[in-house]
């Protein structure tokens, strides 16, 4: 398998196979690139398999809204991504003190991942749909979503709780 930033300027796509099920998947063409799953009885964990590694990203607890990362049979997370308040938007902290941004565009249907420069890598643009549907587009290679290829999965789980969050509203 290709690094992910290998996959620049071709159409890379989020579906959901089922709406009954909580599986989603990201493709290019007819290539499954990763493949993850919500679980729990208030899908506080997500279980993602990516380029043969398998991470999980969950809730500590339900009254918090952070998020940790962890490798699949691990304890201890290594990655935290914090909301900036109420907001959707917030901080993932890195291993060796890297951080990035998450910025939800609520209006705009879209989602983008920055780092301190402000300078996107990744923009996932959600589709309206039965079920869970977005487009991803790489905007600039880097080495940190090479390094962390489970950061585009996390931003997507928060694009999804942004865009259900604003049908309840």
């Amino acid at each position: 398998m290709k690094a992910f930033s290998e996959y620049f300027g071709e159409e890379i796509k989020f579906v959901q196979p089922s709406f009954f099920k909580r599986i989603h998947e990201l493709r290019a063409g007819d290539e499954l690139i990763d493949s993850m799953q919500q679980k729990g009885l208030f899908g506080m964990t997500w279980y993602v398999s990516i380029l043969g590694k398998n991470w999980e990203i969950y809730k500590p607890s339900f009254w918090k809204t952070a998020l940790e990362i962890r490798e699949a049979g691990y304890e201890m997370p290594f990655a935290t991504f914090k909301r900036d308040g109420l907001r959707s938007r917030g901080t993932l902290s890195l291993p060796m003190g890297e951080n990035l941004k998450i910025v939800p565009h609520l209006f705009k249907k879209f989602c983008e991942i920055t780092n301190e420069q402000d300078e996107a890598f990744v923009r996932i643009k959600m589709k309206i749909a039965i079920g869970d549907k977005a487009e991803v587009t790489i905007e600039k290679k880097s080495e940190v979503i090479d390094k962390y290829p489970w950061i585009v999965m996390l931003m997507y789980i928060v694009a999804i709780e942004q865009s259900r969050q604003a049908r309840h509203h």
